[in-house]
């Protein structure tokens, strides 16, 4: 069964600057081979595929122009080459959207590293960080007979990670014999409402935060930087340092919504072996702009991420109803269809078919 395991490393001011450069080398890879396949296709040449770009990234890497990219270990650019790949397969699955160009501007950073990963007494170790490794807080360990499979770096508001992809060696376990069952339904007044009548509370932690958001914000925008697209402005020193307070801010916050929401999936799959949940139209609802900034901040689909891989490490089901089923207007004991229902009451029909 595959795992992730998620650390917070600390790396040195010279790691820091070598793992920035990994994540520019795979950035630009990935944007330069995106454009070329988009430019061959318009060609009519559907051949493009993860070989040929390989094949091109050799080529690319002797050049003068591009020698920069030796700095850098093969295998994350290779990685690079392949999650383009993936993006592409996908995309002519109809499984995901059309990939897009990735930008330095972006908060979250990455590169994944597919082999040669070691964990040893509290540093991590892998291509171009054998010699001393990079602190890590390892705050629980990797089983001994599990594979490592490869590692992702990423950098997220100014703090560093590594995601580890183990095999424990352990199979997917097959569903269990149900003895209990719940329905969700998910709001903005209550986070969850199940069928058992227990109500999750929204705890609006960015709501909370909007005032001392809004401070920050606004001294800010105070500071000397770039304020137009082509103004060479730098940004200052206190711009900078003013940034890094808000990112800080927003960093609290993630963490909190994710810590809340792990206790609650962990809660509901430890004591429910069918869990029945509505889909939801998330993209079409956040368009609302009176509700856009509620509906942001509750995380429905982190949720249901996090209750479908938990469910799946214990061998428990969940069931998603079709977005367009009535389920809140069709009555629980008659099954007529009464029209609209007060939030606090929930149907569990479903759960008896």
């Amino acid at each position: 069964m595959l795992k992730a395991y998620k650390y917070r490393i600390y790396p040195t001011k010279t790691q820091i600057t070598l793992i920035e450069k990994h994540f520019g080398s795979t950035r630009f890879l990935y944007n330069y081979f995106l454009d070329y396949r988009q430019k061959e296709y318009a060609k009519g040449n559907k051949k493009v595929n993860y070989n040929s770009t390989q094949s091109m990234l050799t080529k690319l890497k002797k050049q003068d122009e591009y020698i920069w990219l030796n700095e850098c270990g093969s295998q994350a650019l290779q990685m690079s080459l392949r999650g383009l790949d993936t993006a592409f397969q996908r995309f002519f699955k109809r499984q995901g959207g059309y990939p897009k160009f990735h930008s330095k501007r972006n908060t979250h950073q990455s590169f994944t590293v597919p082999q040669n990963i070691k964990v040893a007494n509290n540093r991590v170790y892998f291509p171009k960080f054998v010699k001393d490794g990079i602190k890590t807080k390892v705050h629980r360990d990797i089983p001994d007979n599990a594979t490592l499979k490869q590692a992702t770096i990423s950098r997220q508001n100014n703090q560093y990670f590594i995601s580890i992809l183990i095999d424990d060696g352990i199979d997917i376990p097959k569903p269990i014999k149900a003895k209990n069952a719940v329905g969700i339904d998910m709001g903005l007044t209550d986070l969850l409402i199940t069928s058992d009548g227990v109500k999750y509370e929204n705890k609006k932690y960015t709501i909370k935060s909007q005032k001392k958001l809004k401070k920050l914000q606004k001294r800010l925008s105070k500071k000397q930087h770039s304020r137009k697209k082509g103004d060479t402005t730098p940004q200052s020193s206190n711009y900078k340092k003013q940034k890094a307070k808000i990112q800080k801010l927003h960093t609290k916050i993630t963490n909190q919504r994710k810590d809340y929401l792990h206790k609650i999936s962990n809660e509901i799959t430890n004591q429910y072996d069918i869990i029945c949940l509505e889909t939801l139209h998330v993209k079409g609802m956040i368009k609302n702009r009176k509700l856009a900034k509620g509906i942001a901040d509750v995380a429905w689909s982190e949720f249901m991420r996090q209750l479908e891989y938990k469910s799946s490490w214990l061998g428990k089901t969940v069931i998603k109803i079709d977005k367009w089923f009535p389920s809140s207007q069709i009555c629980a004991v008659c099954g007529s269809n009464t029209g609209k229902k007060p939030l606090h009451v929930k149907n569990i029909k479903y759960l008896k078919n």
